[in-house]
């Protein structure tokens, strides 16, 4: 047995930062643009045409409005809707005696035959407002409403472009109240109730759970580019990693919602507190049943067993059988050096039969994780470890999330900040730099 005075370490790790967490999404828009084109109407008419409409006794007139595709734009929270319009209008009048026609109807008219068809510009504004609550509000209202091209009737001497005019208005101004309605009956609750899912469990297979802990919530301004909307959507947070689902249970309390600009970036500092008997259940899981050959002896790992101390040392026990059988002690106190990335013991102390069979397996084991320096200080190589590992962890950002919505991003950097090994608990402090976004194909 080899014994070595440990290193004296602090019983507590500092507190960390805030993470900041805040997710670009985009919104496929087409679905979306199809969907204001069926509510935006393509024709408006004179009530009963083709046949007129006749207001007096001796006027009469009809008229049909044809409007374009809808151009849509949005910064800001604002959107823009433009579409542009062609109008034929005709009216005609008489004499009227007694409250009836005594003479023929002289007719005008604009746009008809071989005439071409009058233009009118139109454009509507809305502004999104995303309330506290979490609701959606949108003001919709007609900021240009122009006939290009007037309709003046000389026969009878009136300009009848405002009678096409106000009905364009009517109906346009049915279109602003009937979207904003739309949009404030949006419902987010499915949404809301899947993101405090996340946030109050979500499972991270063998490595236990993660809870969020937020502590405030934002979302950026709504802009169009590139055939979608786009918005971010961020939190400031504590989040933590556990073992056990039964400590993560408390149902998650959403802040009120603030409106900030946009941001895209992970910056996310975990406290993971993982007991002995977790851990060694993930490393026997991974080790169990490992065959290795040292110097013509078979040596199989049948467990793996951790425990701390009072002194932040801890205790790592192998049982093994094979050619030999028994069980390797390794002893020592984790320090971490975190500018390499590698995990020092300095004070390590092992225990077994053969001294020689223990630094032969152990530099088996861990295949050149842990080695032998010339001062006596074994290490474990963490970057490594870290990397071989970021294959898995790109792949849960990849993925489908429900139906139309897609998460795209990878982890950039995963670093090792703080270790303290306790009587019971191994605490492990962690951040994670990555970049991840939201898609949306389609409806909701």
């Amino acid at each position: 047995m080899l014994q070595t005075s440990g290193p004296q370490q602090a019983d507590t790790l500092p507190a960390l930062p805030v993470s900041e967490i805040d997710i670009p999404i985009h919104i496929y828009a087409p679905p979306l643009f199809a969907k204001a084109e069926l509510m935006a109407p393509k024709e408006i008419t004179s009530d009963g045409w083709p046949d007129y409409v006749q207001p007096s006794c001796d006027f009469r007139y009809k008229y049909r409005f044809l409007r374009s595709g809808l151009s849509i734009s949005c910064t800001d929270d604002n959107i823009a809707v433009q579409f542009t319009g062609n109008y034929q209008v005709t009216g005609g009048k008489t004499i009227c005696s007694m409250n009836t026609p005594v003479s023929p109807w002289i007719s005008g008219s604009c746009g008809f035959g071989k005439e071409s068809m009058r233009k009118v510009n139109v454009r509507i504004n809305s502004h999104f407002v995303f309330l506290p609550s979490y609701q959606l509000r949108s003001s919709s209202s007609i900021t240009q409403l122009q006939a290009v091209d007037q309709c003046e009737v000389s026969i009878f001497s009136r300009n009848i472009t405002e009678l096409v005019v106000d009905s364009i208005r009517s109906s346009t101004a049915f279109f602003c109240s009937a979207l904003d309605q739309t949009i404030a009956a949006l419902n987010f609750s499915s949404l809301l109730n899947e993101s405090k899912n996340v946030m109050e469990q979500s499972s991270l297979g063998k490595y236990g759970f993660l809870r969020i802990h937020p502590e405030s919530i934002r979302i950026g301004q709504l802009n169009y580019a590139n055939d979608s909307f786009r918005i971010s959507v961020g939190l400031s947070a504590h989040p933590e990693l556990s073992p056990d689902s039964l400590r993560v249970r408390n149902a998650a309390i959403f802040p009120k919602l603030d409106q900030k600009e946009n941001r895209s970036r992970i910056s996310l500092y975990l406290n993971a507190t993982y007991d002995y008997a977790f851990i060694s259940k993930i490393i026997s899981d991974t080790l169990r049943n490992k065959v290795f050959d040292i110097k013509g002896r078979t040596i199989v790992v049948k467990d793996v067993q951790l425990k701390g101390s009072k002194d932040h040392e801890v205790e790592i026990r192998i049982d093994f059988a094979g050619s030999n059988e028994g069980s390797i002690y390794i002893k020592g106190t984790p320090v971490l050096d975190t500018a390499k990335q590698i995990l020092i013991v300095p004070d390590v102390s092992y225990s077994l039969e053969s001294k020689d069979l223990v630094l032969n397996m152990a530099e088996s084991l861990f295949r050149n994780k842990i080695r032998k320096s010339l001062q006596g200080n074994s290490y474990l190589d963490l970057g490594a470890l870290v990397k071989a590992k970021l294959p898995e962890l790109n792949a849960r950002l990849n993925k489908e999330l429900t139906k139309n919505v897609f998460s795209s991003g990878k982890a950039t950097s995963i670093r090792l900040i703080g270790i303290m090994a306790g009587p019971k608990q191994l605490q492990i402090q962690l951040h994670v730099a990555a970049e991840l976004a939201i898609l949306s194909t389609g409806l909701f």
